[in-house]
């Protein structure tokens, strides 16, 4: 199971780095497919996210990709927000977390594929906003361990005026607090399963610097393409793995 697991650390690692996403939107399911309860793939999922966002805030940040002083505001509301979503974990059913996380990445394909990668409005800058966005999408990473940044970034792309790759950045850099959050959370409930969870962490850090090297190398309507098309087979997987029992 641990070569499973570096693989698959390697793999949402790089497609964490693309797309922006935290990481569980890949490793939930395949977590599931892999023989894990619901509640411990969350775990693990987290812990993932925990050191790829690290690495992806500062690869970012030399980068120049966007500019910490008003983004931080996302993550604050979202340090919050996950902590309540920690604790829901433990009082939901296993299905009623499920079905939440396919409706989740329903509600995102749809609102990707009628975007445009081109921002047709100025960029919203409004702090308390961003803290109040920042909560409510904390809640569901929280519950969910996806991270957050599956309903960030059509959030900032559709309503808040942002460009597609950088709202895929602002995104990713929001995990990095949900994260923390969540896995201090999870951790003190007992319910972190530690060992799988550093072996997925450890071997997403290369994967994370190939993304984010791929992510500045795309053109930006090749990139909404790729993005819906990845979310489509997400929901694809979710889905089967639901029905199918």
């Amino acid at each position: 199971m641990v070569i499973e697991l570096a693989l698959l650390g390697i793999s949402v690692g790089a497609l964490s780095g693309f797309f922006g996403i935290g990481g569980g939107t890949v490793s939930v399911p395949i977590l599931l497919y892999l023989g894990f309860g619901i509640k411990e793939a969350i775990g693990i999922s987290v812990m993932q996210m925990v050191a790829g966002s690290l690495l992806a805030a500062w690869i970012h940040h030399k980068k120049q990709t966007y500019v910490v002083h008003d983004i931080k505001y996302f993550g604050y509301g979202g340090i919050v927000g996950a902590i309540i979503g920690g604790f829901l974990v433990k009082l939901l059913a296993a299905t009623v977390l499920e079905w939440l996380f396919l409706s989740i990445v329903a509600f995102t394909l749809g609102r990707l594929a009628l975007s445009s990668p081109v921002p047709s409005r100025a960029e919203i800058v409004n702090r308390p906003l961003y803290s109040l966005i920042g909560g409510f999408i904390g809640i569901f990473s929280g519950m969910l361990g996806v991270g957050g940044s599956i309903l960030m970034t059509p959030i900032l792309v559709s309503f808040m005026g942002f460009p597609l790759k950088k709202a895929s950045a602002v995104g990713l850099f929001f995990v990095m607090f949900t994260s923390i959050s969540a896995f201090a959370t999870l951790l003190w409930l007992g319910m972190m399963n530690l060992q799988a969870g550093m072996v997925m962490a450890l071997s997403s850090l290369i994967g994370i610097a190939l993304g984010i090297w791929l992510l500045h190398r795309v053109h930006a309507t090749h990139y909404k393409q790729v993005l819906v098309i990845f979310y489509i087979l997400i929901f694809a997987i979710t889905a089967y793995k639901l029905i199918a029992g």
